[in-house]
């Protein structure tokens, strides 16, 4: 299969990249793949909204830079910070071109919200499932441009490199089982995050961390995979996979956070209180935790009117309702869940990875922007900012590209067995184990080094599987947050001070 531009991923990243492209090239060819449906991934999950500095009377671009830079707890890098924040008025046109819809108030202005770490209401939202609204939009787009493709159920195994370039990817047909060689000029990485490397998350099945993992694995430099943000508050209900998120906007609106005896806490621990950035707020709600013992505490909404709660979070209603919930009486029961890798596939501020003919852009890059912990709302603005920027960038390049005269077959294509199932599945639950007990909002030395000791050993076996055994996707998946896992804890073993969501007790000062 030849195709100018390679897509691997259809959220918010990939699918404007494909348009980007389709509008300036339209003699291209774009083919988009996915591992599930095009509408599955991260991006439909996001409930809060975009940040986005729109009222310039109560907000302005420095304001919107200095709480980037502080929720970085300086590993932002300041200039692509700035770069993204100015950004962000035009790739938020160009959302509104798209036909995606933002709330408006009475005044017919934008129904500004404020989130964690935030000075300033500046969060655009379509009531608490913004991502939909935004993945819907830009899919209806997409089916009109007539030189973009979408593949559903293709789940990519690895890139395709020849003398050191980016060249495409192999690719299983999760129906047929066939394997394909997908060829392209210009791939994107936009595969999502890895959430799924822990037990409690928020992210959804696929987020296995494919793309960083096939990346690694190409020799492309992989950094701040340390900086894991744990949300504050998902639903605590043990029998859910994923956890349901509690939008850090019901906060905005005015919830507190309460032990199970009652008690207001957060004071103790920020002057912002509630509204303290997410590293703060997960490790404070961990500590109260584990000084009760329990599993959660409480969300109290007490003080949000049930018609302005039903009106800014319907889906957070209907869900709790769904669990028996009566949210103003007896509010919410939390606990922190594994959220976004704040590190990734590292990018220039174009999205080219250190492979020629390769970008990456979204939550699986690392751009810079976020550093040790990212701010509320700025991963859909950080994905809109570098698919536009990697979209200008490969269109400058892409005449000169050509594809290569010969590609080599996918290893073990002759293979016919296939490993058991149950194994995997006892294997991810493993890993899931070892990785949410080693790697939480608190980490230490022995923690890390027994983790690393574990993981070593069991990607040694699952390459061995990976040679001896027919080709599956979740043998695949395995293999990718194994892959994922080693990295978190090398690079976690490596940090040698606390910053942002990393924190090992054995580095206190």
């Amino acid at each position: 299969m030849l195709t100018d531009y390679l897509v691997i991923g259809s959220g918010i990243a990939g699918l404007s990249f494909a348009l980007k492209v389709s509008e300036h090239l339209p003699e291209s060819t774009i083919t988009i793949v996915t591992k599930s449906e095009a509408n599955e991934g991260s991006t439909k999950y996001a409930q809060g909204g975009i940040a986005v500095v729109s009222d310039f009377i109560n907000d302005s671009f420095e304001k919107h830079i200095h709480d980037t830079l502080a929720a970085g707890d300086g590993l932002s890098k300041p200039e692509i910070v700035k770069f993204v924040v100015e950004k962000a008025p035009n790739r938020l046109e160009e959302l509104l071109r798209y036909g995606v819809d933002f709330d408006k108030n009475h005044k017919r202005e934008y129904d500004l919200v404020k989130e964690g770490g935030h000075s300033s209401n500046r969060i655009l939202h379509h009531n608490d499932y913004t991502g939909i609204e935004i993945e819907e939009s830009l899919l209806k787009v997409i089916e009109s441009r007539p030189n973009i493709s979408i593949v559903t159920n293709f789940f990519a195994l690895d890139l395709i490199i020849e003398n050191d370039v980016c060249c495409g990817v192999y690719v299983q047909d999760v129906v047929s089982e066939r394997l394909h060689k997908i060829v392209s000029k210009i791939t994107l990485l936009a595969t999502g995050g890895i959430g799924q490397v822990f037990d409690v998350s928020t992210n959804p099945i696929v987020s296995t961390g494919d793309g960083i993992a096939m990346a690694y694995r190409a020799k492309a430099v992989v950094s701040k995979m340390e900086f894991v943000q744990f949300h504050p508050t998902a639903l605590y209900n043990p029998d859910s996979r994923p956890s349901f998120l509690i939008s850090e906007a019901v906060r905005g609106k005015g919830a507190v956070l309460r032990t199970i005896n009652g008690k207001r806490f957060m004071s103790n621990y920020h002057k912002e209180k509630d509204l303290a950035t997410r590293d703060i707020v997960a490790r404070a709600i961990a500590t109260e935790i584990n000084k009760t013992k329990e599993d959660y505490l409480f969300l109290d909404c007490s003080s949000i009117s049930v018609p302005e709660f039903e009106r800014c979070f319907p889906k957070i209603k209907k869900k709790c309702e769904s669990l028996g919930l009566n949210i103003t009486n007896e509010g919410i029961p939390v606990t922190p869940a594994a959220h976004f890798i704040c590190g990734g596939i590292k990018t220039d501020i174009c999205g080219k990875t250190s492979i020629p003919n390769l970008y990456a852009c979204g939550e699986c890059a690392n751009t810079g922007l976020n550093g040790a912990n990212r701010l509320a709302s700025n991963s859909l603005l950080e994905s809109l900012v570098f698919s536009h920027e990697s979209a200008m960038n490969s269109i400058s390049i892409i005449r000169g590209i050509q594809y290569p005269e010969s590609i080599q077959a996918y290893k073990n294509t002759d293979n016919k067995i296939s490993y058991s199932s149950n194994y995997i599945q006892k294997e991810f639950s493993e890993v899931n184990r070892i990785m949410s007990n080693s790697v939480g909002v608190y980490t230490d030395n022995k923690m890390l080094n027994n983790a690393r000791r574990s993981m070593k050993i069991k990607y040694k076996r699952v390459e061995e599987l990976c040679m001896m055994y027919s080709v599956s996707p979740k043998l695949y998946e395995l293999r990718n947050i194994i892959q994922v896992a080693l990295l978190i804890l090398q690079q976690s073993i490596e940090r040698n001070e606390n910053k942002g969501v990393f924190f090992n007790r054995d580095l206190i000062k």
